[in-house]
């Protein structure tokens, strides 16, 4: 008799938004490229946080950014 594979009830990963985001995932919601966004974490413009080897910025320290940016414009 074979084992059946269990079925994941939990929500899918797609319908969770992360809060953290990787640095391609950030330039990409701020409309910029990856070097960019690396650019503005080295020039202290945006923190980012470091889980291991990983950059991640937080979803809405980007959005204070940009509503900073419009604010001034």
């Amino acid at each position: 008799m074979a084992k059946k594979k269990a079925v994941a009830t939990a929500t899918t990963s797609s319908a969770i938004t992360p809060r953290m985001l990787v640095v391609k995932d950030a330039a990409t919601y701020l409309g910029v490229g990856p070097w960019a966004m690396r650019k503005l974490h080295w020039d202290g413009v945006l923190r980012g946080i470091f889980i291991g080897r990983r950059l991640l910025f937080d979803r809405l320290a980007l959005d204070k950014y940009v509503d900073t940016l419009a604010a001034r414009a």
